[in-house]
């Protein structure tokens, strides 16, 4: 099984992104991955010159809005590159209705595959988010996905604000306080609300002295693990789709567009000249 892993931080596989990218972030998503996936499961982590870029652009939302065109041009022809699912790498899921409707494989979002396994753990979740601005769009996904009666609040980061600097001991305290913020709000399980904060304190990366096997309950809450979730979701819609069982429905939401409706948006369809690079 292949999958394509669609990821948001964007910059040149030469630069700063790129050492972030290979030094930092793509050995500690394996390494979460690699907890629960299947042992035949190949993954190819994809990441755009253009795009997101650092972090702060996505705590405004005009700006990550614009950027969102990366995720569909990165993951356009998946299915012919061989690829049987593609996971969007970001707990906003940018795009993500918009791609399941274009593409016929599989295509999963971080934030929407989270809550159902998160509501098998207690009665109530909380999510810490990355920073302030964001927390409007992830409660919009919360009413999106008809969750949010079960939500006991979303909160941001403590010193979100001063750019907290992945893999050190700050995230980790940062994300305890938070979490613990929510248990006092009735949530029994935790969710990091991050593709880099969920296996950073999933691994307590920075203060392992402290964490030995991780943070995995705050307070007698679970912290949710999103990326083992996200990617074991994303194995079994893939065998779904391959033992060629329905996996999603085409009526309305999910309707693909008639060959007219093709022929018109081709303008829009053909490649933009963005590029990107793969690491595997």
């Amino acid at each position: 099984m292949k999958i394509l892993i669609v990821n948001i931080p964007s910059g040149t596989e030469d630069g700063p992104v790129g050492d972030f990218v290979r030094d930092f972030y793509v050995p500690m998503l394996k390494r979460n991955f690699g907890l629960v996936m299947n042992p035949d499961t190949e993954l190819t982590f994809r990441f755009c010159d253009w795009g997101m870029g650092p972090e702060e652009v996505a705590h405004y939302r005009y700006l990550d809005h614009l950027a969102c065109r990366m995720v569909f041009y990165a993951c356009q022809h998946a299915k012919e590159e061989g690829f049987d699912a593609v996971l969007i790498d970001c707990y906003g899921d940018p795009m993500l209705w918009e791609i399941r409707q274009a593409l016929d494989i599989p295509v999963i979002g971080l934030g929407e595959c989270a809550f159902g396994p998160a509501l098998q753990m207690g009665l109530k979740f909380g999510v810490v988010h990355i920073s302030e601005p964001n927390i409007p769009e992830s409660e919009e996904l919360l009413h999106r996905y008809g969750v949010i009666g079960r939500c006991a609040g979303t909160v941001p980061l403590p010193g979100w604000e001063h750019e907290l600097v992945p893999g050190t001991p700050e995230v980790i305290d940062a994300f305890l306080a938070a979490a613990k913020k929510l248990v006092a709000m009735g949530a029994e399980v935790i969710i990091p609300g991050c593709s880099v904060l969920s296996p950073e304190v999933r691994f307590a990366i920075g203060a392992e002295d402290r964490f030995p096997n991780g943070i995995t309950e705050v307070d007698g809450a679970a912290v949710f693990d999103l990326m083992s979730n996200a990617i074991k979701e994303t194995e079994r819609a893939a065998a779904i789709y391959r033992a060629g069982s329905g996996w999603l429905s085409r009526k309305n939401l999910f309707a693909r567009p008639t060959r007219f409706a093709l022929d018109c948006a081709e303008h829009l369809l053909a490649d933009p000249g963005f590029h990107y690079w793969d690491v595997v």
